[in-house]
């Protein structure tokens, strides 16, 4: 009973997006009986993450809101301990029958090294929203989800965020006698980035299934699995492989760097021990100048001595013979000696005058 209420609700909930007259006059019919069913039941959305299946990817940002109102979500530490399978829980809120939006933003950030992987070190911005019609008595799960495309050549468009939604039952009906369930075919509300869902109810008047395509579903389910296998273990060989060789070229960057060190090391103790050499060469220099400059000055100093010894004895020599004539003995004397000839006055019969 419940399930076949579940489907009534998706089908009509899909139903809303795109319908002719018969459509909507067929959805409003069910939305009536639907009403009756359940009375006063509330209506909720409820929103859940799925980050990228990679340790490396980490969160550094997530905002989530239904309708603009905006649902506190678990803490950034809390979102990236989340060990459990499947996508972790966010919140829920209690809303009208009718159109709602929920509108997510997401910033991931691959911790790799730049070296390991050419999406080390980046970040990715990821913002879009999804609408959906919510009737009386269904909650619709919201799963925030992003993914990763490897083959995309342009990292920047690698990741990418979508929202898958599925229709869930709140309330409980009375016991009593349905009528024959309908099984709609609901396509997936899955959408990239900005782009808005649509959800279609085809066949609603199919009441069985195919066993033969539901055995081709199930072995193509598997084959797709063995394939999502193979490709993440070859992921993994592939991560290995660039973390092995980000390791050895941090080994050679290593070993290059010490080279440079006792390069820079060696070059610097030559340089120093020039540098002492020079300056015990202009100490030495210095030392020679000083040495000839003491020299010069005492050779200046004896030859200071002499004249002034010279010019004290003249001058002795001119006392001796002051008030006096010089005698021609006497200045002589004085020039044999060194001194300076005395000067003499004398005079002339014709003039005078004196001359010296």
């Amino acid at each position: 009973m419940a399930r076949w209420l579940t489907m009534m609700l998706a089908v009509t909930a899909s139903a809303a997006f795109a319908e002719d007259e018969a459509q909507r006059r067929a959805r409003e019919e069910l939305e009536k009986q639907l009403n009756q069913m359940v009375g006063s039941a509330p209506s909720r959305v409820r929103v859940e993450f799925q980050s990228v299946d990679d340790p490396n990817f980490k969160v550094e940002e997530f905002e989530v809101s239904v309708d603009g109102k905006p649902i506190k979500p678990p803490s950034l530490e809390a979102i990236a301990g989340w060990l459990q399978d499947g996508p972790m829980p966010i919140g829920s809120t209690d809303v009208a029958p009718g159109q709602h939006k929920v509108t997510a933003k997401v910033t991931l950030h691959n911790t790799a090294s730049a070296l390991a992987t050419e999406e080390g070190d980046h970040r990715w911005k990821l913002a879009g929203d999804v609408s959906f019609e919510v009737s009386r008595g269904l909650e619709v799960k919201v799963v925030v989800t992003t993914s990763r495309d490897p083959k995309q050549a342009d990292v920047g468009k690698r990741l990418r965020i979508s929202f898958p939604s599925q229709p869930l039952m709140i309330s409980k009906l009375e016991d009593g006698t349905m009528p024959e369930p309908i099984k709609p075919n609901l396509a997936p509300a899955v959408v990239d980035a900005g782009t808005r869902v649509l959800v279609t109810a085809v066949d609603p008047a199919k009441k069985t299934e195919d066993p033969t395509q539901a055995a081709a579903d199930e072995k193509k389910r598997k084959a797709e699995e063995a394939l999502a296998a193979k490709q993440a273990a070859a992921d993994e060989k592939k991560r290995k492989a660039e973390a092995a060789l980000a390791a050895k070229q941090a080994a050679a960057d290593e070993k290059k760097r010490k080279a440079e060190e006792a390069l820079a090391a060696k070059k610097a103790a030559a340089e120093e021990k020039k540098r002492k050499a020079e300056e015990a060469i202009a100490a030495k220099q210095a030392a020679a100048e000083e040495k000839k400059r003491q020299a010069e000055e005492a050779v200046a100093a004896k030859a200071a001595a002499a004249a002034e010894e010279a010019r004290r004895k003249a001058d002795a020599v001119i006392a001796k013979q002051d008030d006096s004539q010089a005698k021609p003995g006497d200045a002589l004397a004085a020039i044999d000696a060194g001194e300076a000839p005395p000067v003499a006055a004398v005079e002339t019969a014709d003039a005078g005058a004196v001359v010296a």
